[in-house]
């Protein structure tokens, strides 16, 4: 369940690299296409920013008035993701999906960075642009690319950190970026483990269920944390924003949801969610906690 994760841009060097690796490591290419038709299992569309793309669009004006889809978005898009993820090696081709799974040894995040004068020579070329077209395109591109980073995910998509490797394809040719991305994927770092495998597993539940919450009109609008233990198949729910002080109604204990409708008793709010997510293949049992869940105690998080 190794993952090389291409973070792709204007040229057409990420998917001659994809290519490439697959001849050479015999792994299949997904790319964010791909997974976004995945995702529609999980409701993606409803959210109505996956058809979006930040070569075409800019993202919302007003971020917080779509903070719940885009929670929603990210939920689905993961969840597909790591069910591609869980069941062999692959090669992700995409803008920003490397985000959702990274923290992992056996991923591996790639970014192709090319002068701009080699971007607008390339475009000049395979798309027979001008070269103030060229030019435009890609400052354009890359201010679009900024801010959808920054409303998906929070973040630059530039920094360095973001990426473990980082080629540059005016320099390096394809076969040269393909012996570099092979000769790393065979070091001891990016092999599997079996902690990895349970992290990933536990990654991979955590986020179908998430998904599932976000999609059901009753639980929608909250920012669930769900903690999950994929090698036993048990759950736990909580809600960090919302303490058992905080719930409407002292006697009946009613518990608001902002998707519009209320539980009279805590004890429907549990058994609605623990009917939601025991429809999930291998989960064994669902606990439901008001409050923020614990820190992690695994070191390699």
């Amino acid at each position: 369940m190794a993952v090389i994760a291409i973070a792709r841009g204007t040229l057409n060097a990420a998917t001659e690299l994809s290519g490439s690796l697959s001849r050479a490591l015999g792994w299949n290419v997904v790319t964010r296409e791909e997974v976004y038709d995945a995702a529609r299992a999980f409701g993606i569309e409803e959210t109505g920013l996956g058809e979006l793309s930040f070569v075409d669009e800019r993202p919302p004006s007003f971020w917080y008035a779509h903070s719940d889809k885009r929670r929603r978005y990210l939920a689905c898009f993961q969840a597909a993701l790591m069910d591609k993820a869980m069941r062999d090696d692959l090669i992700y081709v995409g803008h920003l999906g490397h985000l959702l799974i990274s923290g992992f040894g056996h991923v591996l995040r790639v970014r192709l960075a090319a002068p701009e004068a080699y971007r607008v020579k390339a475009l000049v070329r395979e798309r027979r642009m001008t070269q103030a077209q060229a030019i435009g395109f890609i400052r354009e591109v890359d201010e679009r690319r900024l801010r959808w980073s920054q409303f998906l995910y929070g973040v630059d998509w530039r920094t360095p950190e973001l990426y473990d490797l980082v080629l540059n394809p005016e320099k390096l040719c394809v076969g040269a970026m393909t012996e570099s991305v092979v000769a790393i994927t065979r070091c001891a770092e990016m092999q599997t483990t079996p902690h990895d495998r349970r992290r990933m597993g536990d990654l991979h539940l955590a986020a179908v269920s998430r998904a599932i919450l976000l999609r059901d009109p009753s639980t929608r609008g909250i920012e669930w944390e769900v903690v999950a233990h994929s090698d036993t198949g048990r759950l736990e729910v909580y809600c960090p924003h919302v303490s058992a002080g905080s719930i409407a109604g002292t006697v009946a204990g009613i518990f608001p949801f902002t998707g519009g409708e209320s539980f009279e008793v805590a004890g429907d709010r549990d058994s609605h969610i623990r009917d939601l997510l025991r429809k999930i293949r291998g989960v064994t049992s669902v606990q439901v906690v008001l409050g923020e869940a614990p820190p992690s105690t695994d070191l390699a998080d």
